[in-house]
C-alpha cells in the first residue's frame, strides 16, 4: 500500500518503501496515471522506492488540488490492488541488438578476470537474462536495469571515464544500461548496441519507460556496423542561418555564457528530460511582455556578461534580470524597458551586477525550429541550440511584429534610434542584502539528523560556489555532521531541490536538474524563491529559512498575482499610445 505526502509546495511523493515488491506498485500506478494522464499531474516520475508526481495548480487553489489528487491516487490504489493491473501482461517489451565485440566491449576482458569467468561465459550470463527498467535518469533516455546476474557483479570503475561512446552497454552492482548518446561514464563497459534509445524526432522520444522490459540479441561486429551507420541522430541543432535577405542578429562576441531560453518543456520528465527553460522565468516574462511578444517566446539568456550582437534590421529588444546596461553607439541605455535597435547599430552590456542572469527578448521573436514542444537549449540534455557562439546568426521571425502594438509604434523613431521610455519595470529579484534569505519547505530526509543538526542546517550561512552552473548551485559552508547518512534510494528531483551529497556541501538543483538522484535532499525551495536562485552569484552568501506549506501558498500566491499584475499592466501600456499613456 501506498503512503503519499506533499513534496516541499510543487509535488505529492507517493512512499512505497513499506511494499513486499515496491518497484511492481511504483510501475503499476505510474502506467495507469500515463493510460488516463489527470489534469493535476504535471510531472510524473518514478523512483526506486517511491512515485512523486509534480502537481499542475493553473489557477486553483493548491491546498484544493492536493487533496483532489491524494483522493484521486487513493482510489486508484485500491484499483489496482483490486485488478492486478501490475501484472507482467501489461508491461511493454523491447528487443535490444548489442555486439559484444572486443573493439566495442572495452571492458570485456576486465569483466571476465574479476569474475572469474571466460568472456563467452560473461556474454552468456549477460545476454540471456530478461531485464526490467527500475527508474530513468542521469540523461535522456538512460534507463537503469535490473535483472544483472549476480555472477557480473562488479563495482563501479575507480575513475570514470572522460567519454563512454554512445550506444555502449554497461554494467555495475546488479545493474545494467545502455548510454544513449557519448558522455564520462564510470560503468563497466561490455558491449554497444546500435539501437537508438532516444529520438527528439519520434514521439514518442523514448525508446523505454520505467516497468518496461529488456530482452538482448546478439549481433556480429559487421551487422554492428551496419546498423550503427543508421541511427546517427542529432539532437543538438547549430545556429547557422545562410539566408540572404533575411533579419538577423549577428553574434560578434558571445559573452561568458549565452544560452537560448524558453518556457520549460514539460511532460517529459518519466524520459530523463528535465524542463530546462529560463532560470528566471518571471523575468522570461516580463522581457517579452515588454516587446509584445508570446509571454513564453524563446529569448537570449544572458550570464555575468552579455553578449555583443549586430542588427540587420530596425528591431525592438528588452533586458530584465539582473542591473546591466546596453551600450549602442556608445550611447548608455538602462534596461527593463523596450528599446528600438536601429539596423547596423551593435548592441554590448556592461557587466551583470547585482544579480547573474538576464533575458533579452527580440521583438518578433527568433526563428527556430520546435523540438519536443520547445525552441530553448537544454545544455545538459544536448536538446535544441548549442551556446552561442562568436559568429553565430540569428534569423529574425519579424522585427516589425513590434509595430503592432501602438506605443512601440509611437516609440518607433527611425531617424532617431535608439529610442527608449524613461519608465521602467522592476525586476523579478534582484540581491540587495549582504545575505540572501531563501525560504524552504523541509525535505524528506532533514529528519534523518539530529535535532542540533537540523538547528545547524538553518542557521548556516552558506556561500555559493565556482563550481555552479544551470543544472545546480553548490554551496560551500561550515554545516558538517558526524553520522553519515544511510544510502538513499534514488527519486525524483526538481528546481529548487536541496540535496546533500557525501562531500557534505549542499547542491541546489537549478533549471537543468537532472530528473532522479540518490542524495538525501535536506529542503525544498518554494516556487517564489526560484527567481532568487537564478541571480546568485559565486561569492554570494545564502541562508535557508524554514517555512511551513500554509505560508509557502501564500507567498507563491501572492508572487503570481504581482507578475500578473505587472504583466497586465504592460499590455495596458503597450495597447495605448505614448499620447494616452
Amino acid at each position: 500500500m501506498m503512503y503519499c505526502v506533499p513534496l516541499g509546495d510543487h509535488s505529492l511523493l507517493i512512499d512505497f518503501s513499506e511494499s513486499k515488491n515496491p518497484l511492481k506498485e511504483i510501475h503499476g500506478l505510474s502506467k495507469l496515471l500515463f493510460a488516463n494522464k489527470p489534469a493535476w499531474a504535471a510531472e510524473i516520475v518514478p523512483g526506486l522506492d517511491s512515485l512523486v508526481i509534480e502537481l499542475n495548480y493553473e489557477d486553483r487553489m493548491p491546498k484544493i488540488v492536493r487533496e483532489e489528487a491524494v483522493k484521486a491516487l487513493e482510489k486508484m490504489d485500491v484499483q489496482l490492488q483490486k485488478q492486478k493491473i501490475h501484472e507482467r501482461g501489461t508491461t511493454a517489451t523491447h528487443q535490444i541488438q548489442v555486439c559484444y565485440h572486443p573493439e566495442l566491449a572495452l571492458d570485456l576482458q576486465a569483466i571476465a578476470t574479476a569474475c572469474s569467468l571466460s568472456t563467452e561465459e560473461v556474454v552468456n550470463l549477460h545476454k540471456k537474462n530478461i531485464y526490467t527498467a527500475d527508474i530513468l535518469g542521469f540523461m535522456p533516455g538512460f534507463a537503469y536495469f535490473s535483472g544483472l546476474n549476480p555472477k557480473l557483479r562488479l563495482p563501479r570503475l575507480p575513475s570514470p571515464r572522460p567519454s563512454v561512446p554512445k550506444g555502449s552497454v554497461a554494467i555495475a552492482e546488479l545493474q545494467t544500461a545502455i548510454y544513449p548518446r557519448p558522455t564520462p561514464g564510470g560503468w563497466n563497459l561490455i558491449g554497444r548496441s546500435p539501437n537508438a534509445l532516444f529520438d527528439v524526432n519520434q514521439d514518442p522520444p523514448g525508446l523505454f519507460m520505467a516497468g518496461d522490459e529488456m530482452h538482448i540479441e546478439e549481433i556480429s561486429l559487421d551487422q554492428f556496423s551496419k546498423l550503427d551507420a543508421t541511427t546517427s541522430i542529432k539532437v543538438t541543432l547549430p545556429i547557422k542561418h545562410e539566408e540572404k535577405n533575411r533579419a538577423c542578429i549577428e553574434i560578434k562576441q558571445s559573452g561568458t555564457f549565452t544560452t537560448i531560453q524558453d518556457q520549460p518543456r514539460s511532460g517529459l520528465s518519466h524520459w530523463a528530460v528535465g524542463p530546462g527553460g529560463a532560470s528566471d522565468f518571471y523575468a522570461l516574462q516580463l522581457a517579452n511582455a515588454l516587446v509584445g511578444n508570446n509571454l513564453h517566446a524563446a529569448a537570449l539568456e544572458l550570464t555575468a556578461t552579455g553578449p555583443v550582437l549586430l542588427f540587420s534590421e530596425d528591431t525592438c529588444v528588452a533586458w530584465v534580470g539582473a542591473t546591466c546596461s546596453g551600450i549602442v553607439d556608445g550611447k548608455r541605455i538602462p534596461g527593463n524597458r523596450p528599446v528600438w535597435i536601429a539596423k547596423g547599430s551593435t548592441l554590448q552590456f556592461s557587466p551583470l551586477d547585482p544579480g547573474l542572469r538576464a533575458i533579452l527578448a527580440i521583438g518578433g521573436g527568433i526563428d527556430l525550429p520546435t523540438i519536443l514542444g520547445g525552441k530553448g537549449s537544454h545544455i545538459s540534455a544536448d536538446i535544441g541550440p548549442k551556446k552561442l557562439q562568436k559568429g553565430d546568426v540569428l534569423s529574425l521571425e519579424n522585427p516589425k511584429a513590434a509595430l503592432n502594438a501602438p506605443y512601440l509604434r509611437e516609440l518607433y523613431q527611425k531617424n532617431h534610434l535608439p529610442s527608449f521610455p524613461r519608465w521602467q519595470v522592476r525586476s523579478p529579484y534582484l540581491p540587495s542584502q549582504a545575505i540572501i534569505q531563501i525560504f524552504c519547505l523541509p525535505g524528506p530526509h532533514l529528519p534523518f539528523l539530529e535535532s542540533k543538526d537540523q538547528e545547524l542546517f538553518w542557521s548556516t550561512v552558506w556561500r555559493v560556489s565556482n563550481q555552479s552552473n544551470r543544472m545546480g548551485i553548490r554551496l560551500e559552508g561550515n554545516f558538517k555532521i558526524k553520522k553519515s547518512f544511510t544510502n538513499i534510494p534514488s527519486q525524483a528531483i526538481t528546481f529548487g531541490t536541496v540535496q546533500f551529497p557525501p562531500s557534505q556541501e549542499p547542491i541546489v538543483m537549478l533549471s537543468e536538474y537532472q530528473t532522479t538522484g540518490g542524495y538525501p535532499r535536506l529542503a525544498e525551495i518554494i516556487k517564489a524563491d526560484r527567481a532568487k536562485l537564478a541571480q546568485v552569484k559565486p561569492g554570494n552568501q545564502i541562508q535557508f529559512l524554514p517555512i511551513d506549506l500554509e505560508k509557502a501558498d501564500q507567498l507563491n500566491l501572492e508572487s503570481i498575482a504581482m507578475q500578473i499584475s505587472t504583466l497586465n499592466s504592460i499590455e495596458q501600456l503597450l495597447n495605448t499610445g505614448i499620447k494616452r499613456a
